[in-house]
């Protein structure tokens, strides 16, 4: 066939059907014009799974720690002398000590309490006997051992461990651990544990220093100082007596204290708390949002506003301060779904105790009403984060150790940080309320699509889901 001219070919050509120019070469796969012939979208690398938790995962998490707490609680007594332990109160030595080898677990102390009310949470979602055995167990040593403990100081003039039981001298002596003491009261009275409620009532309503407005407050390390872990050392105990007694006056005072000390702590543009105020710097006091301090005004509000009367006076201010501060927390969770230990400062180390009390407010705040169910992605994602901390042997890392109040940003940048502490309370009642989320019937959660380059968690009322 004679080649022809290129004129003449484009001629041809030109004379053909539209059809013919584009159909395919015999056996070629047909073209999808509607599909990307190069690459794919972008898939999110999320440092932590991004996914609804389970209630499995949750409990087996939960108990690693109950186990390293119940293995660490040893609730004995030796001679420090001989070494031998001491069977009986009766059989006290001038020489005896409260076991603290494996750590504070057998004190009366306040992140006793909190753990405490952290295996009754978790005691009553799940109805485990593990957890439901373990507070009343600890406060019968506590109650058994006491009394010749404070006989045997009152002989030799020397503090023990017991000391701060009755001689309270601040509200971290008394309020945590008397707010689980209520919690436990409630479940298996015993005359002793409600006859030290009465004590530890006199302390937090008539014996701590207050501000002549009825605040809360503390002579350290300024004069005249509020701190924001007083939320926690003394609202929710304060609620519980309301709940214990039916007078309303615990929660005219706990109400108080929310609104009072959030006046001169809480800065409602950030939706953040304050770690400290001093009187002497007022109105120009410097603010340091440590992420703890927060957790503790979290959890001592929502605590309150679960047994709070509805028709309280001042439920509406104290859910407002509620509400702002939650909101505030979400905008600063860090991607990994834990928050700094320095709420406004990114460049902090993520802790994990603040993070494990947001968790349990936002939670909280979704079960009792208080939140939208919007905000469980937020919960069930902190939650996400926080597990990653625990450890196959129970313990919890990325804790900061104890956090006095300061004024300068070296202090708080630079507060250790480990797994040797007994401050993980918040982890259990975090894992208890979210557990509690994860079953509730009034929130559906819809779980991302994995893996998917745009598919989010989300959560809603059940009757806000759209069926195809």
């Amino acid at each position: 066939m004679p080649l022809l001219h290129p004129l003449a070919r484009a001629r041809a050509l030109s004379c053909l059907p539209l059809a013919l120019l584009f159909a395919p070469c015999s056996g070629a796969e047909p073209v999808d014009f509607q599909r990307r012939m190069e690459g794919t979208a972008a898939l999110p690398a999320y440092p932590v799974a991004y996914r609804v938790p389970t209630q499995e995962g949750v409990k087996q998490a939960l108990d690693r720690i109950r186990d390293h707490t119940l293995r660490s609680t040893t609730l004995a007594v030796f001679d420090q002398k001989t070494g031998e332990q001491i069977a009986t109160p009766a059989a006290l030595t001038p020489t005896a000590v409260v076991d603290q080898r494996y750590g504070g677990f057998n004190l009366w102390d306040y992140p006793i309490g909190v753990i405490l009310a952290g295996f009754e949470l978790i005691g009553e979602q799940t109805g485990d006997p593990s957890y439901l055995a373990h507070p009343p167990q600890f406060l019968d040593f506590i109650f058994d051992w006491q009394p010749a403990f404070r006989a045997l100081e009152e002989q030799t003039g020397k503090s023990n461990a017991f000391t701060k039981m009755w001689k309270m001298h601040a509200l971290d002596h008394c309020g945590a651990m008397g707010f689980a003491l209520a919690k436990v009261q409630q479940r298996t009275p015993d005359p002793r544990f409600r006859a030290w409620l009465n004590e530890v009532d006199a302390y937090i309503s008539r014996g701590q220093f207050r501000l002549a407005d009825g605040t809360l407050a503390r002579q350290r390390p300024q004069a005249v100082s509020l701190w924001t872990d007083d939320f926690y050392m003394s609202i929710p105990f304060l609620a519980q007596m309301g709940v214990l007694t039916g007078e309303d006056k615990y929660f005219d005072d706990a109400v108080r204290q929310v609104i009072q000390l959030s006046a001169r702590l809480f800065d409602e543009d950030r939706g953040l708390y304050d770690h400290g105020w001093s009187e002497v710097a007022h109105p120009y006091d410097p603010r340091h949002y440590w992420g703890r301090a927060n957790g503790w005004a979290a959890m001592a509000t929502v605590e309150l506003l679960t047994v709070l009367p509805k028709d309280h006076p001042g439920r509406p201010a104290v859910e407002h301060i509620f509400r702002t501060h939650m909101r505030g927390l979400i905008e600063v969770q860090d991607g990994t779904g834990l928050w700094p230990n320095m709420l406004n400062r990114p460049d902090t180390y993520l802790e994990t105790s603040a993070s494990a009390m947001f968790v349990f407010a936002l939670a909280r705040g979704i079960n009792e009403g208080l939140l939208p169910a919007m905000y469980a992605p937020v919960a069930l994602t902190g939650w996400n984060g926080v597990a990653t901390r625990i450890q196959e042997n129970g313990r919890v890392s990325g804790i900061c150790e104890g956090t006095t109040y300061a004024n300068d940003a070296v202090y708080y940048t630079y507060r250790g940080a480990g797994e040797h502490t007994n401050f993980f309370g918040a982890v259990l009642l975090a894992g208890g309320e979210v557990l509690r989320l994860l079953k509730n019937p009034n929130v559906t959660v819809i779980a991302p699509t994995e893996p998917s380059y745009n598919s989010a968690m989300h959560a809603r009322p059940p009757q806000a889901i759209i069926k195809p």
